[in-house]
């Protein structure tokens, strides 16, 4: 029976934390402006 080859990892490379767009909307506003015509949407379109 054969011994497993023992396998290398690459090394360990922390990522780079990159800042948000500078004079751009925030993450937070993006995703309420996508959520929420959304959200509505669902709540008129939905069957009575």
């Amino acid at each position: 029976m054969a011994t497993p080859t023992p396998v290398h990892y690459p090394a360990y490379r922390p990522s780079v934390h990159r800042a948000p767009p500078s004079g751009g909307p925030s993450l937070v506003t993006l995703t309420l402006l996508i959520t929420a015509p959304a959200v509505l949407a669902v709540a008129a379109l939905r069957p009575r």
